[in-house]
C-alpha cells in the first residue's frame, strides 16, 4: 500500500517541481531604477509605529491609519505585502514593506513608490483597450504607476463612459468595462495616498501664457509644482473662466491655455475626495473631521472661519519635504501623531485605536486557516494510518486552536463594531464557520468516529478561504469590513437575537449538506469497489454517521424555525407587519419546511440512511439560494446584500447538488436497493 502511494504521488510531484522551475525561470529581468530621491535607508521603526497610529473617519468610523492603508494595499495589490526587488539596486535592497512602509514611499518618495508594481490587472486585454502593450507579460499580471501613466486620461474618459453605460441600465457591463473600473479606482486610490502629503504636483505647460506663468512662476520651463500651491491660487483661475462667455471663441482658446493646469487639478480634486479625514474638527459638536492635505485644511479653515484650524498640520506637512532625513522625517511624524491622538482623545474618539491595531496584527483568521490546514493533513495521515492515534490529537489540537483564533478574531469584532458581527455576508461567513467548526467538534467529542472531527478542520479550511475572498470584496466596494450599517440592520438587539439564531440555523443546514455528501461518496464508493455486502461493523458505522446527520438537521430547524419566526417580530416592530412575502422570509420559511419535510420523513420511515443524505443535500442548496441567492433578484427589502459576479459561483454550487441527488438516485435504483428477503443497508 506503502509504495502504491507513493507511485501515485511521484508524477505529481514531479510536476508541482517542473511548473515550479517554469515560473522560476519564466520571471521577467528587473531594470535598476533611477530615481532622483531615492529613499538611503528603512523607515524608523519608530516612525512606522507612530504613522499606523494617526487616527482618522472614513465613511464615519474612526480607525487607525494602518487599518486604511491595509485596505489601500489589499485593494490595489491583492495582498498586505509588496516585495521591493534586488534588481531595483537601490539602496535599500531588495525590501518587504507592509501597507505602512509602502504607504510612506508613495507619500514621501511618490518618484520611487511610482516604479513599485503593485496594480493587479485580471486581463492585460484592458490594458490593450486604452493603449497599452507590454512584452513578455502574464494574463494577470502586475504593473507600476509608471507603467499605466501614460494611458492615465485614456483610462478616465473610458471610465466616465462606462459609467454613464451604467447609471441607464440599458445593458450590463461586459468583464472588460468592470476590470477598467476597478482599475481607475485603484489609481485614484493610489494618487489619493500621494495627495495625503499634499504629495501631488501639476504643470502649466512647456509654454504657457504670460499671465499663466505671472501667476505660477514655479511652473517656468515645463517644471512640476505642488498642487498645494495651485490650490491656493486656483480661485484667480476660475475668475478668468467666469470672466468667459463659454459659448464664445474665447472660451476654447482659455481651455487651451489651461488645459494641462486643468488636467492636473482635476486629477488631484478627484484623488482628494477619495482622501480619509485626518484632523479632528476643534469643535467637539462638528461630528465630520477635516480632511488631512494642506488644500483641505485651507478650505475648512476659511469656511468655519477657524485659523487656527490648521495648526497642528504644519510639522506632518514639513515631514514631506525630501530633504533625505529619515530620521527627521520620523520624528516630525512621531510629532504630528501625538498631536493628532491628542485632539482625537479631547473628542473621546481614540479608545478603540489600539484595540483596532491589535486585531489586525493579529492576523487570527489567516492564522486560523493555517492551523485548519495542518488538522486536515495530520488527520488524512491518519485515515491511512489508523494505528497512529497520536495523529488524531494532534488533528484535535489544531482544531481547537484554529476554532480559539477564530473565536477571539469575531469577538474583537464585536467589540470594536458595539454589535454582533452578523450584518455581512463576510461576517456571516466567518460565524457561520465558527458555529459548524464548534458543532462538529462537539460531535466528535459523541461519537469518536473521525467523521465529524475531520469534517471540522475542512469546513474550517474552506470558511477562512472564502472569508478571504469576500474581505477581499470588501476592501473593493465598501474599502473596509466594519462599514456602517443600512439603518433597517442597526438594531444590536434583533442582530443579536434573530440575525445570530438563523444564521446558526444557516451554518447547521450547510454542515448536514457537507456530510450528507460525503455520506453518499463513501457509501457509493464503497459499494462500487467492495460490493453490495458489507460487514455488519461497517453497516453500524454507515447508521452512526446518518444519526449524526439526522442530529444536525434537527439542531438547524430548531434555529432556523426561531430565527424566522424573530425575523418576523423584527418586520412588524421595523416595517408594520409581520410578513410580506418577501423573497429573504420566502427562503427562511423555504428552509424551515424541508428540514422539517426530512424530519417527518425520517420519523415516518418514508427515508432512511440513504435518502436522509440525499435530502440534506438537496437541503444545501435551498440554504445556499435562501442565504446568497435570493439578495441577487434585485426586489424586496433585502436585496441589499447584492455580491458582484457570485452568480457563477452558485451555478457550480447547484450543479454540484443536482449532479449528486441524481447520480444517488441512479446508484440507488442500480446498485443499492435492498434485495428482497434481504436486510436494508
Amino acid at each position: 500500500m506503502k509504495h502504491s502511494i507513493q507511485s501515485l504521488l511521484a508524477p505529481w510531484l514531479a510536476l508541482v517541481f517542473a511548473l515550479g522551475l517554469a515560473s522560476c525561470s519564466a520571471e521577467r529581468p528587473v531594470e535598476p531604477l533611477s530615481v532622483a530621491n531615492a529613499r538611503q535607508k528603512a523607515w524608523p521603526d519608530e516612525a512606522v509605529e507612530a504613522f499606523g497610529k494617526i487616527p482618522l473617519q472614513e465613511r464615519g468610523r474612526i480607525k487607525p491609519m494602518s487599518t486604511y492603508l491595509g485596505f489601500r494595499m489589499l485593494n490595489i495589490h491583492g495582498s498586505r505585502k509588496h516585495v521591493v526587488p534586488a534588481g531595483f539596486k537601490l539602496p535599500t535592497g531588495e525590501e518587504k514593506l507592509d501597507p505602512v512602509r509602502w504607504a510612506l514611499d508613495v507619500m514621501f518618495y511618490p518618484e520611487q513608490a511610482a516604479h513599485y508594481e503593485v496594480f493587479v490587472v485580471d486581463d492585460r486585454a484592458v490594458l490593450e483597450r486604452v493603449g497599452l502593450r507590454f512584452e513578455n507579460r502574464k494574463r494577470k499580471d502586475r504593473y507600476s504607476y509608471t507603467q499605466l501613466l501614460p494611458a492615465r486620461w485614456k483610462i478616465i474618459d473610458e471610465a466616465a463612459r462606462i459609467e454613464r453605460k451604467a447609471a441607464t441600465k440599458d445593458a450590463p457591463l461586459t468583464r472588460e468595462e468592470k476590470q477598467i473600473l476597478h482599475l481607475e479606482g485603484q489609481l485614484v486610490q493610489f494618487e489619493s495616498l500621494q495627495a495625503l502629503a499634499g504629495g501631488g504636483t501639476v504643470t502649466i505647460g512647456d509654454e504657457p501664457s504670460p499671465r499663466l506663468l505671472a501667476l505660477f512662476p514655479e511652473g517656468a520651463g515645463g517644471a512640476e509644482f505642488s498642487y498645494s500651491i495651485a490650490a491656493e491660487r486656483w480661485s484667480e483661475v476660475l475668475g478668468w473662466v467666469k470672466a468667459v462667455d463659454p459659448n464664445s471663441p474665447a472660451f476654447a482658446s482659455l481651455q487651451q491655455e489651461l488645459g494641462a493646469l486643468s488636467n492636473g487639478m482635476q486629477l488631484w480634486q478627484r484623488a482628494e475626495r477619495r482622501m480619509p479625514s485626518v484632523y479632528p474638527h476643534p469643535n467637539p459638536e462638528v461630528e465630520e473631521w477635516m480632511k488631512y492635505a494642506l488644500p483641505g485644511i485651507m478650505r475648512t479653515a476659511i469656511d468655519t472661519q477657524d485659523p487656527d484650524a490648521a495648526y497642528s498640520m504644519d510639522p506632518f506637512i514639513a515631514a514631506g519635504v525630501p530633504s533625505g532625513d529619515l530620521d527627521a522625517m520620523g520624528a516630525a511624524i512621531v510629532s504630528a501623531q501625538a498631536d493628532l491622538e491628542k485632539a482625537a482623545i479631547g473628542r473621546g474618539e481614540f479608545s478603540d485605536i489600539g484595540l483596532e491595531i491589535s486585531y489586525y496584527r493579529g492576523d487570527y483568521f489567516v492564522r486560523a486557516l493555517v492551523l485548519f490546514l495542518f488538522g486536515f493533513l495530520l488527520m488524512a495521515i491518519s485515515w491511512m494510518s489508523p494505528k497512529l492515534s497520536k495523529l488524531t490529537w494532534g488533528t484535535w489540537g489544531f482544531a481547537v486552536a484554529g476554532l480559539a483564533l477564530l473565536t477571539v478574531g469575531v469577538t474583537m469584532r464585536c467589540m470594536l463594531m458595539n454589535r454582533p458581527p452578523v450584518a455581512t455576508l463576510y461576517e456571516t461567513i466567518l460565524f457561520i464557520t465558527g458555529v459548524a467548526v464548534a458543532v462538529c467538534l462537539v460531535m466528535e467529542k459523541m461519537t469518536k468516529e473521525k467523521i465529524a472531527l475531520t469534517t471540522a478542520v475542512v469546513l474550517g479550511a474552506a470558511g477562512m478561504f472564502l472569508a478571504m475572498k469576500y474581505e477581499l470584496r470588501e476592501a473593493q466596494m465598501q474599502g473596509d469590513t466594519m462599514g456602517g450599517l443600512l439603518a433597517v440592520l442597526n438594531t444590536n438587539f434583533w442582530l443579536a437575537t434573530h440575525v445570530t439564531t438563523v444564521t446558526m440555523g444557516y451554518s447547521a443546514g450547510l454542515l448536514a449538506a457537507f456530510l450528507g455528501l460525503a455520506w453518499l461518496v463513501m457509501r457509493i464508493s464503497h459499494t462500487l469497489f467492495k460490493g453490495r455486502d458489507m460487514p455488519r461493523e461497517i453497516s453500524q458505522w454507515y447508521g452512526r454517521f446518518s444519526r449524526m446527520i439526522y442530529g444536525v438537521i434537527c439542531f438547524g430547524l430548531l434555529f432556523a424555525t426561531v430565527g424566522t419566526i424573530l425575523g418576523g417580530v423584527w418586520a412588524n416592530d421595523s416595517w408594520g407587519r409581520f410578513w410580506g412575502w418577501d423573497p429573504k422570509e420566502n427562503g427562511a420559511l423555504m428552509i424551515v419546511l424541508y428540514q422539517l419535510v426530512i424530519v417527518h420523513s425520517r420519523l415516518g420511515g418514508y427515508v432512511r440512511d440513504f435518502g436522509t443524505a440525499v435530502l440534506s443535500v438537496l437541503g444545501g442548496g435551498i440554504v445556499t439560494f435562501s442565504w446568497w441567492h435570493v439578495n441577487e433578484l434585485g426586489v424586496g427589502l433585502h436585496s441589499y446584500g447584492a455580491t458582484e459576479g457570485v452568480m457563477a459561483k452558485l451555478n457550480v454550487v447547484y450543479s454540484i447538488v443536482a449532479a449528486t441527488v441524481v447520480i444517488s438516485i441512479i446508484c440507488w435504483a442500480t446498485l443499492l436497493r435492498p434485495r428482497p428477503n434481504l436486510p436494508a443497508a
